[in-house]
């Protein structure tokens, strides 16, 4: 009788874990402040990402900026659907992206001609000793990363980031997500193979931003790790939402911001 009664319990917590995805939420903060003629109010941009079996979707969400950080993104990866869904939550507009097609196709010629002449580059470097955030052990690096344009280069960060791959889903995959949207800015080789010794997901980071020679920090951190049910169409296309062909050039600079985050205005 009790060796049934397990064999019960086993099996509903079994059924329990194939109906639940992992949810991960955490919060950008970036001070308020007077910067380049505007006074511009705190944000607290929610980052939250959906971990299913060879999916995920990673939204961001609550930028009340002017210029580049207005827009609310959600993006979807699913492998076995072999696409990555590109969702404008503010315009209410998607991309359905095929990840056997170049991701340049997606972008009109006379805009690939402008993203040729940028360039990714950076550095990392893994520090000393481990550090301790909601109770994981984390490596910790420190990353250099910035933009060119020509010989300008007018894009500057440090980044301090905690690091752990004891995480309950593959977040390996935000890795390939992240690394599709740099394929439209030419990342440096030798800078994708420096990204690839960050092994793991960031739990926290601290980040100092170097605009025209001016400093502004923010940090990100985890709140939670949840294992739950998944929202219906999580993973597809929202309902009443528009098909767009291709990505305008401001859909590129702002889409750019989900990596590189740019809260000045």
């Amino acid at each position: 009788m009790k060796k049934s009664f397990l064999i019960i319990i086993t099996l509903v917590f079994s059924s329990f874990l194939s109906f639940s995805d992992i949810y991960v939420k955490g919060i950008l903060h970036v001070e308020g402040g007077y910067r380049y003629g505007h006074n511009v109010p705190e944000i607290n941009a929610v980052q939250e990402w959906w971990f299913g079996k060879n999916k995920i979707t990673f939204m961001s969400t609550g930028w009340n900026l002017q210029w580049s950080m207005n827009t609310d993104w959600r993006f979807t990866l699913d492998k076995e659907k072999k696409r990555i869904l590109v969702i404008n939550l503010t315009n209410k507009t998607y991309i359905d992206i095929s990840l056997q097609k170049d991701p340049l196709s997606y972008v009109d010629p006379a805009n690939v001609k402008v993203l040729a002449d940028l360039k990714f580059d950076g550095t990392v470097k893994k520090q000393r000793g481990n550090k301790n955030f909601l109770k994981k052990t984390c490596i910790v690096y420190h990353v250099n990363e910035w933009l060119m344009e020509a010989d300008l280069r007018f894009y500057e960060r440090e980044r301090t980031i905690l690091v752990t791959p004891d995480v309950p889903f593959n977040w390996k995959l935000i890795d390939e997500l992240f690394h599709w949207i740099r394929s439209f800015f030419n990342p440096q080789p030798s800078y994708v193979s420096e990204l690839k010794k960050i092994y793991g997901f960031i739990m926290k980071s601290d980040e100092v931003f170097m605009p025209r020679g001016g400093r502004l920090k923010w940090d990100f951190k985890v709140l939670k790790i949840n294992s739950k049910k998944a929202p219906a169409n999580i993973y597809n296309i929202p309902l009443n939402f528009k098909k767009q062909v291709k990505f305008a050039r401001r859909d590129l600079t702002r889409m750019r911001t989900i990596i590189y985050p740019w809260p000045i205005y």
